[in-house]
């Protein structure tokens, strides 16, 4: 009985460093024509404090994206993607929004119709094996082509929307929020428990650099574990808002898990999470004679599906 026990328990240990001692090749292997998607949800609460006043500002986002693989250069990946499904809901004292493409839109409604313009039809990414975008293509002519099939806005208001979209949804900022998803994956192959690092530059609705400690927690059911965690600073990031010249100070923390496809490593499922805090300093200005500091706390939430 005994002998046997000892022969189960070298098996056991045996199996153990067998598995810590495999190397796995962590990367994207998409084939090429082949539709990947995955159903996101982010919903972010951003908490201002003017004066004694505290403004909160809810966005939530949801949808499913599609990347088709339709070609490389060099290495990397290029992908037909399109917004297959999109909502989106903005709350705040100054501004709401509440568009979801599934519904019929309000045509005195100007954001959403550019969203509507935007929704199910194909532009380009190109990303690296391990999730780094090099960049987007075809995004901010899609945005231009929906405004200006308006036919009846003004060239000020034209461009007035034009920044607004670019700032939510232009190549640029998206680029900042899809690495933020993707950019997950190291060069070269490495074992349960090894870790490794990213970093993004996140340009959306904040200014700030994430930098992601990734570790390869468990290789089981065909399936990859890994966790992350992140560090977020916007230290003197200077932007403009409503015109005006801001400075952001801003530090925080990111909690990633994913489980990922060993055959594509593409998404099963995930979880992100935020907490970020600090102050946002509007510069004196014609409009803020003596200037403003406004205290600033982020919290969000995403979760990711394969769909």
């Amino acid at each position: 009985m005994m002998k046997k026990f000892i022969g189960a328990l070298v098996v056991f240990v045996f199996c153990t460093g067998w598995l810590h001692a495999q190397t796995y090749d962590l990367k994207y292997k998409l084939k090429k024509g082949t539709d990947y998607r995955f159903y996101q949800e982010t919903v972010m609460s951003i908490i201002q404090t003017l004066g004694f006043l505290e403004q909160e500002i809810k966005n939530e986002f949801k949808g499913i994206t599609r990347f088709t693989p339709v070609g490389t250069e060099g290495n990397n990946i290029v992908l037909k993607t399109s917004f297959e499904t999109l909502a989106l809901k903005i709350e705040s004292i100054m501004f709401n929004m509440n568009y979801d493409s599934s519904k019929p839109v309000n045509q005195d409604d100007e954001m959403a119709r550019i969203y509507n313009g935007i929704v199910g039809k194909d532009f380009k990414m190109i990303i690296t094996p391990q999730g780094t975008v090099v960049r987007i293509v075809g995004l901010n002519e899609l945005i231009d082509k929906a405004i200006a099939s308006m036919g009846n806005v003004q060239p000020q208001a034209a461009s007035k929307l034009k920044r607004a979209m670019a700032a939510q949804m232009g190549e640029k900022a998206l680029k900042g929020n899809m690495e933020m998803i993707l950019s997950i994956y190291p060069k070269g192959a490495k074992r349960v428990g090894d870790k490794w690092s990213t970093g993004t530059v996140l340009t959306s609705a904040l200014k700030a650099n994430l930098s992601n400690n990734w570790t390869l927690a468990d290789v089981s059911d065909k399936q990859w574990k890994l966790t992350g965690d992140g560090n977020i600073s916007a230290q003197n990031i200077r932007a403009k808002m409503h015109g005006m010249d801001v400075v952001f100070n801003l530090k925080g923390k990111q909690k990633t898990e994913y489980s990922l496809n060993q055959a594509d490593g593409w998404f099963i499922n995930g979880k992100q999470s935020q907490q970020i805090d600090g102050t946002v300093n509007m510069n004196v200005s014609s409009q803020l004679p003596q200037g403003m500091d406004i205290p600033m706390k982020v919290k969000s939430t995403t979760y990711i599906e394969k769909r």
